[in-house]
């Protein structure tokens, strides 16, 4: 019943349809599609694109506590709106365009844009649910269809925008803080290890089978200077006392919590990053780090979350050889043989 009151209290936008002169735009307001880090650190991509195409617009962001530090931290960002009724209220007709990236109609969000009521709202991947679909959902003014497996980086280079400004390549953009962090060693080569993250996990013995192939093939002299640390979890102690236990001869470290300011600046200062697909991954890719990414063998994830690394930037990625599935978080069974190469490469280079 609830939900077929939403329906109808939603804006017909579908009824009378309405050209958009985008060089027009004064403010624009982002919908993320979720409040995780790494979909946080994707959609700094598309600030500094609608930034840079429009240089006085004002950039809004609908945030939670968990996405605000990395919106904030970009410096892209003019207002940030908070999920509740009273910035709902306040900011009542004040957006000329809201672009919506979560990827279904949901009752929060309809009751958002009614409220909010922009002049324009912009949609881009969505599924039918059963109760909110295309059939029943009428409230946006611009469908902007994306290809099933599109990387969601680049949603608004396949859209409205491309046709009428001129958008640069899409980049992550975080703050800059360079090799000064107190945690790693002086003069060590800086390997941060990301293999938790997401609900996702590396398992502890094809990550120590990676590392000690690596390892394997350096002198002692390089491999005293090979520093590898983990990165904090909630788990990370009991994974990093696995990974010890496997790996007794390397320099293994398992990185204190830090505050995400503080994690900033560790993935700045390290020299690569190996990463399972999650949060960190795409943050490495904001600080166009070496990145040796893993994957579950699952469509349209693997699209969806292309690791977002400039050409010039070394990044390899494995894919799970589990046959492919709808489980984007059955991050196991590995063919190494690639990815141990490709690290030694990376290591060797930072001597």
């Amino acid at each position: 019943m609830i939900k077929k009151l939403i329906v109808a209290l939603s804006k017909n936008r579908q009824k009378e349809q309405k050209s958009i002169k985008l060089s027009d735009c004064k403010s624009i307001l982002i919908r993320p599609l979720g409040s995780a880090i790494g979909d946080a650190a994707v959609h700094t991509a598309h600030l500094k694109q609608l930034k840079d195409a429009l240089p006085n617009v004002t950039l809004g962001v609908l945030v939670t506590k968990y996405n605000r530090p990395i919106f904030e931290a970009c410096g892209l960002v003019d207002i940030f709106i908070e999920r509740k009724l009273s910035d709902y209220i306040k900011y009542h007709q004040k957006w000329d365009i809201l672009l919506d990236f979560e990827n279904n109609f949901n009752s929060a969000s309809l009751i958002m844009d009614r409220i909010i009521d922009p002049k324009y709202i912009i949609i881009f991947r969505k599924y039918n649910k059963k109760k909110y679909n295309f059939s029943n959902i009428k409230n946006y003014d611009v469908h902007c269809i994306q290809e099933p497996n599109a990387p969601l980086s680049h949603f608004l280079s396949n859209s409205i925008f491309i046709e009428q400004l001129k958008l640069p390549e899409p980049r992550s953009i975080l703050p800059k803080f360079g090799r000064e962090y107190s945690i790693w060693e002086e003069n060590s080569v800086r390997v941060l290890l990301c293999p938790q993250g997401s609900k996702r996990q590396l398992p502890e013995t094809e990550l120590a089978e990676l590392l000690n192939k690596v390892s394997s093939k350096l002198s002692e002299e390089q491999k005293y200077r090979v520093e590898y640390l983990l990165s904090y979890t909630n788990n990370s102690e009991d994974y990093f006392q696995k990974l010890k236990s496997l790996s007794p001869d390397l320099k293994l470290k398992l990185s204190p919590k830090t505050s995400i300011n503080d994690y900033f600046k560790l993935i700045d200062s390290s020299d690569i990053v190996v990463a399972v697909d999650g949060g960190s991954l795409h943050l490495a890719c904001a600080y166009q780090k070496p990145l040796l990414s893993f994957f579950a063998n699952a469509e349209p994830n693997l699209g969806q979350w292309t690791p977002l690394v400039s050409k010039d930037v070394p990044h390899l990625r494995l894919i799970s050889l589990t046959n492919k599935n709808n489980d984007s978080n059955d991050t196991s069974n590995f063919d190494l043989t690639n990815g141990i190469h490709w690290l030694y490469e990376q290591i060797s280079k930072s001597f």
